[in-house]
């Protein structure tokens, strides 16, 4: 089990009173949610990067005067 002096420890938000700082156990709570969340987003966003996604279109835009452009493939 974890005690609340290492949970405590974990806060990256705490509180400044007067003189000295001082953790608590709602900051630990928050601070480990949001290091989770932080991971979480890493790691879909490289999984995302990483993904291979192909595809291919062709679009052929009308030109200035309203006809098609001529386009040839030679196959």
């Amino acid at each position: 089990m974890i005690s609340q002096s290492k949970l405590k420890a974990v806060d990256f938000y705490r509180k400044i009173p007067r003189d000295l700082t001082e953790a608590s156990l709602s900051g630990a709570g928050l601070s480990i949610i949001a290091a989770l969340s932080m991971m979480f987003l890493f790691g879909m966003e490289l999984s995302n990067y990483l993904a291979v996604n192909t595809s291919t279109s062709v679009i052929v835009d009308n030109s200035s005067d309203g006809d098609f452009l001529r386009m040839d493939f030679n196959i």
